[in-house]
């Protein structure tokens, strides 16, 4: 029998916001924190729902459940307050992180936010036990050359959104949230990325940096082959990330259940998604336009491949 923990009785609280676009996409990130637990009876995940519908969620509820779960699913009731923002791809669900804060219930005063695009790989338990040592949060440093420069600050200095530990009464007592919130609605016109950016301008330097095991972005490799310099981690680090991830984070636009997808681990990602029996495969991986831009893909990658091959052998030759 799995022992299920109450939300305050040495509960794992997990976080997570979506629309109904994104809500299989979060079952299949739960699902695969539940997979890589120890104690799954421990996790209790909250879900902010930007608009999902009451099917939806009992099948999310139904899902978590059956693994020995907890879940808590709440209505976002302050989505106005980025109406006006642009949210491009990823939707207004993306802004709810800064208000969790104000979402989760009072007695939760520390959890782990979980982009919907992501798959966990080790147990959440020990990032979960990290100390924050007085910061406010805690998250790896984005790989991307180029996130970072619209708020003028080194890359090492930058850390993606996409996974955080947080400590939730210290954003509520210092009203973070609202901060970050009134920084993105002044600046949205000047980010490229509305609520990342947002997040590190109000928290610059009040964030601890998390091992990249815990956020390896897809990014990672070509890090690793091509600029290393000016990252904090070392390269060791990231190989070692690389080579046993905690967490997979799927950034980019090329997601793991889109056919034009190339990342090593999209399979796994994949297989807990076709295992919902209630999810319909993404549209877009049997639309015409997907399979073009599949087969454009794989023609470009052995032209380039075949272009190598070629002008080795010229070398070889001459």
């Amino acid at each position: 029998m799995i022992e299920k923990a109450a939300p305050g009785d040495g509960a794992i609280h997990v976080a997570l916001c979506c629309d109904e676009n994104y809500a299989a996409f979060s079952t299949v990130v739960m699902l695969s924190a539940i997979r890589s637990a120890r104690r799954p009876g421990a996790l209790f995940f909250h879900l902010v729902s930007s608009g999902v519908s009451a099917e939806t969620r009992l099948l999310i509820e139904k899902e978590i459940h059956s693994h020995g779960a907890q879940i808590q699913i709440y209505e976002a009731d302050k989505a106005s307050l980025f109406d006006k923002l642009p949210a491009g791809r990823f939707g207004h669900a993306v802004y709810q992180r800064i208000l969790l804060g104000e979402c989760l219930p009072k007695s939760v005063s520390r959890a782990i936010y979980l982009d919907g695009d992501v798959l966990v790989k080790q147990d959440l338990e020990a990032l979960w036990s990290t100390d924050l040592r007085g910061f406010l949060l805690a998250a790896v440093e984005d790989l991307s050359r180029s996130a970072c420069k619209t708020l003028g600050i080194p890359r090492s200095e930058y850390f993606n959104s996409g996974v955080l530990l947080m400590d939730l009464g210290r954003w509520r007592s210092e009203g973070v949230h609202w901060q970050v919130a009134e920084y993105a609605a002044q600046n949205a016109h000047r980010l490229r990325y509305v609520d990342q950016c947002s997040l590190n301008a109000v928290l610059q330097g009040r964030w601890l940096r998390l091992h990249p095991k815990w956020n390896v972005q897809a990014g990672i490799y070509k890090t690793l082959r091509r600029y290393p310099e000016g990252s904090g981690y070392g390269t060791n680090e990231l190989m070692a990330a690389a080579a046993l991830p905690g967490i997979i984070h799927y950034t980019g636009k090329r997601k793991p259940w889109l056919q034009y997808c190339f990342h090593p681990e999209k399979l796994a990602f994949r297989d807990i998604l076709d295992g919902l029996v209630w999810v319909d495969r993404h549209p877009s991986r049997r639309g015409l336009r997907e399979k073009l831009i599949y087969f454009l893909a794989v023609r470009h990658h052995l032209k380039a491949f075949l272009y190598k091959r070629l002008t080795r052998k010229l070398r070889s030759d001459t």
